[in-house]
């Protein structure tokens, strides 16, 4: 029986490879704090402890480096907790990312209500003992496309799917550790290698974006006036200046795909990149982190195109490097993601059958307008375009 409604969309802040926190529990404490100026009164109406909720909070601040809420004492009003400038835009980008999530797949299942495959869903169900995993690269889980796919792949088959978000290199080296059925990574020189090993079969490019090269609106003394005017100019002259005017870049530091992106136009480049203007992130979780980074420290970044437009940071950053003067992406910007599902024969516990289903689901028209429509919504343009 189909359903007609969305599921409840439950998520998980990653804090490492192998350590979460409810997102869901977290987002709602602090929608809740608004309300009620208050934590205790916050948690009360969640039917949360205070001491858990005081944790909650704290382990999130230490992992995102920042401040989300902030204690009153005293006053003519009396005590009490509020959000920070933080915690208020955390909030609303949550906001506009699960109304992104919802619509999306509200009108997935609305479509769905249109067709019966009764049967396929069943036999799916059946064949499937475990949960199945895959192992994806953070753009996707950052934006909520993962989301909104793993819920209408539900949907349609009644397989549960599952993701872990890590840096792509990570992601292929946990498949090869047999911890994923699949792979969804933005990284083709180490998935040529990882399927040359013979880990990986049937790598299916499924979509893809654009890197930008960002740097702050208001640049620092460091960055020199030549900086100013690079519009147009390629990524591999861009990085040539920001060396040579020794101009704060954040790095990913990750064997990421976009570190690998980063790492392969310093070569093209020349360029050694060393010295204080060269920071290397660590422990940052996706871009988010390293754009929170880059904005503290008045610096440059690569980062993908998406992840820029889910920050909300165009007051404080912008994109000096991105297309030609045709309007054309700059062929070393270029990002493709692809799935790779694990070869049965060097990991044999893997789901195989159901992780073929999902690599045949993906490529439909009608899930590749889903991939196609993400983020128009609330971006007003798509966040990713579908192969």
């Amino acid at each position: 029986m189909k359903r007609k409604s969305v599921p409840n969309l439950r998520v998980s802040i990653e804090l490492g490879e192998e350590k979460s926190l409810s997102g869901t529990h977290l987002f709602s404490l602090l929608d809740n704090i608004m309300v009620y100026g208050s934590i205790s009164r916050a948690a009360a109406a969640m039917s949360l402890s205070y001491r858990y909720s005081w944790g909650l909070i704290k382990e999130a601040e230490d992992a995102m480096g920042i401040k989300l809420v902030a204690k009153k004492v005293g006053g003519s009003m009396g005590g009490g907790t509020f959000l920070t400038s933080e915690g208020k835009n955390l909030l609303t980008n949550y906001k506009s990312f699960k109304s992104e999530v919802d619509s999306q797949l509200q009108s997935f299942l609305n479509k769905q209500l249109q067709e019966s495959d009764t049967d396929k869903k069943e036999s799916a169900f059946i064949s499937l003992n475990k949960q199945l995993i895959i192992a994806s690269t953070i753009e996707p889980v950052e934006t909520g496309l993962l989301d909104v796919l793993e819920q209408a792949f539900f949907q349609d088959t009644g397989i549960v799917l599952r993701h872990i978000a890590l840096g792509s290199g990570r992601a292929l080296e946990l498949a090869k550790e047999g911890r994923a059925d699949m792979v969804l990574t933005h990284a083709p020189e180490l998935e040529e290698e990882y399927i040359a090993q013979g880990y990986g079969l049937r790598r299916i490019p499924l979509m893809a974006n654009n890197y930008v090269i960002v740097g702050p609106k208001v640049c620092s003394k460091l960055d020199g006036k030549d900086l100013m005017n690079i519009k147009h100019k390629s990524p591999v002259e861009v990085f040539k200046q920001i060396a040579k005017n020794a101009a704060p870049f954040i790095s990913r530091n990750d064997l990421s795909g976009t570190h690998l992106k980063e790492l392969k136009i310093w070569k093209t480049a020349g360029v050694e990149p060393k010295g204080d203007w060269y920071i290397k992130a660590s422990g940052m979780m996706g871009n988010l982190g390293v754009l929170q980074l880059a904005v503290a420290k008045n610096a440059w970044a690569i980062v993908d195109h998406a992840t820029f437009l889910l920050a909300d940071i165009k007051d404080k950053m912008a994109i000096l490097c991105d297309k030609d003067i045709n309007g054309t992406v700059h062929e070393e910007l270029v990002n493709v993601f692809s799935l790779i599902l694990v070869n049965p024969d060097a990991v044999p516990h893997v789901h195989f059958n159901e992780a073929s289903i999902f690599a045949d689901w993906i490529r439909k028209e009608n899930v590749k307008s889903i991939i196609s429509s993400f983020g128009v919504i609330n971006f007003g343009e798509p966040l990713f375009s579908a192969i």
